[in-house]
């Protein structure tokens, strides 16, 4: 989210993915974890959120049928068994009896209705819900201007008894056990959402819990940058929570966080650009240095939906191919990723380096790799073509990035150079705004240019390439590629769920596509070094997905 999002979401993002900061500080009695978060938390609504600072608080307050576990398997959870029909189907979920909600309320196969109901449904508003498309009619009442209780019902999942659902799909999804333990298929308590109506998720007592922690106190009120996670009493595995409490915090500043590692105030810190990586790698003072292999993409979006640019010229510019292609090619990927990241490599196509590998155990992004290339001389030439093609000689664009990342600010520097240099006649003009500003302004399609992140929600090569297809609401761009759109729904609808070398092959003709027509700019995949102190124990860090799992974190 993922950008949950994956970082959302799943993710992602899925989104962009969370520069995480583990500590320990010591009481009479014990050794607490706590953790820091570069932005604030912006809800605690597992269906509406979109981002991963958010879904690491609701991914470990809450629990769905499934969980990650350390080994990236998708474990059971709330469930006790998850079976597939032979068709692949019908998906049978057995719940655990006896599931409470952290205010007593009984958790039932009806939460799960309720919850999936809800996402679905027009008028709530879940980008997320294209996680659902495979169930059934799931797609048929997302496309309802407005959904009644009788649509609803038809969606393909039906709770047969209080600790069990059968859920019906249209096609084969041999994923599904991944999108099970992701936060849109998170249970809801329907009894308390109603009572709260708008207010569910905004603070921390507008919300009930079936996680592993539950937030101490008030918690968070929506506002603060200062809160208590503790272990849930009403928690089906309470007694494999390894920590009673963990606190947690915002901190803004990475470099603030490095000094407050340095004076043993925090047990983990992420190097996140090349200037802390440079001057602390080689810290040793009970640390270790850690690569957080993250399954993230950072890339540029254009706006090709011909509204919500700055001018009117730069709508034209940026629905014109020959201009994307030429801002494609004078992208120096190797420098940015050297110059402005500790530790990522330059992008070769969307999906990430690591994430999933193909049916020969080829790395995924290796068998799908596009000729992204910086061609100084080409870019030129199909600038000034595109220019002539619109009826113009100058553009101004503007490029939004986040100004909660110093990388961010560093690669929009670079670019607003490095293209002016390239393109004679263009001019960059930089927008550096909070970050949940960034993710509206790109949901709404407010912006020329935006560098966006996105990461995995699970291992499998869907979660990056249905982003763009028809009803997601990440397609930020707003554009419209027939080839790709041809490739997904052939990827997506393939027969046969063993399929496996059909369906990588349609997923790469979907890359192919979307390199052919320069929709969107992949800059480099992401790897956050960090420094880890040699006290945390039991951290467990997931590419996709929930990335930090806070259940079995402790301090020796």
């Amino acid at each position: 989210m993922k950008n949950w999002k994956k970082v959302s979401l799943g993710t992602a993002t899925l989104a962009s993915a969370a520069l995480l900061a583990a500590c320990s500080s010591t009481s009479a009695t014990s050794k607490v974890p706590s953790l820091a978060i570069p932005t604030d938390i912006s809800t605690l609504d597992s269906t509406l959120n979109t981002d991963t600072y958010s879904n690491l608080f609701i991914g470990n307050t809450e629990e769905g049928a499934t969980r990650v576990a350390a080994n990236g398997d998708a474990a059971n959870a709330l469930a006790t068994s998850v079976t597939e029909s032979a068709d692949g189907l019908t998906w049978t979920i057995k719940l655990r009896s006896g599931l409470k909600w952290s205010n007593g309320d009984a958790l039932t196969a009806k939460d799960f209705v309720y919850a999936w109901q809800r996402a679905v449904n027009p008028t709530t508003g879940s980008q997320y819900a294209y996680l659902l498309g495979n169930i059934k009619n799931a797609n048929k009442i997302m496309a309802l201007k407005t959904a009644t209780q009788a649509d609803l019902d038809t969606l393909g999942v039906k709770a047969d008894s209080d600790t069990q659902l059968t859920v019906t799909l249209t096609q084969p999804t041999p994923y599904f056990k991944f999108l099970l333990a992701e936060s849109v298929y998170y249970p809801l308590d329907q009894k308390f959402v109603t009572q709260q109506g708008k207010n569910y998720g905004t603070s921390s007592t507008k919300t009930v819990y079936d996680g592993p922690f539950v937030f101490k106190g008030s918690g968070w009120t929506g506002t603060n940058e200062s809160f208590v996670l503790v272990k849930n009493p009403n928690y089906y595995d309470k007694a494999n929570v390894k920590s009673n409490e963990i606190d947690l915090q915002v901190v803004k500043n990475p470099n603030t966080a490095v000094q407050l590692f340095k004076q043993g105030k925090l047990s983990q810190v992420a190097l996140g650009t090349a200037e802390l990586y440079n001057a602390n790698k080689t810290y040793t003072k009970n640390a270790q240095l850690v690569e957080l292999k993250e399954s993230t993409t950072d890339y540029l979006e254009y706006n090709q939906s011909g509204k919500g640019t700055t001018s009117t010229t730069a709508a034209k510019a940026l629905q014109n191919k020959d201009i994307r292609e030429a801002l494609n090619l004078a992208t120096d990927r190797a420098s940015i990723a050297s110059q402005t990241t500790a530790d990522s490599k330059p992008a070769t196509g969307f999906t990430p380096a690591g994430m999933a590998k193909t049916q020969t155990g080829e790395d995924f992004s290796k068998y799908v790799a596009q000729p992204y290339a910086y061609d100084l001389a080409k870019a030129k030439a199909l600038w000034e073509k595109g220019l002539k093609e619109i009826g113009v000689t100058a553009v101004n664009l503007s490029y939004e990035t986040d100004a909660d990342a110093p990388t961010a600010k560093a690669q929009a520097d670079f670019l607003q150079t490095a293209y002016a240099k390239a393109l004679p006649g263009l001019t960059i003009t930089e927008k550096i705004v909070p970050f949940q500003q960034r993710l509206k302004d790109a949901a709404n399609h407010q912006f020329d240019i935006v560098n966006s992140l996105w990461g995995g929600d699970y291992a499998e090569p869907s979660t990056f390439l249905q982003l763009f297809a028809a009803g997601s609401g990440y397609n930020d761009g707003g554009f419209t590629n027939a080839a790709y759109q041809a490739a997904w729904t052939k990827a997506s609808t393939l027969p046969d769920v063993s399929n496996d070398a059909a369906r990588n092959a349609d997923y790469k003709a979907a890359e192919q596509a979307l390199y052919d027509q320069a929709n969107i700019n992949p800059i480099f995949f992401r790897t956050t070094p960090a420094l880890r102190s040699t006290s945390l124990e039991g951290l467990n860090f997931h590419g996709t997905g929930l990335e930090y799992d806070l259940k079995t974190v402790y301090v020796k």
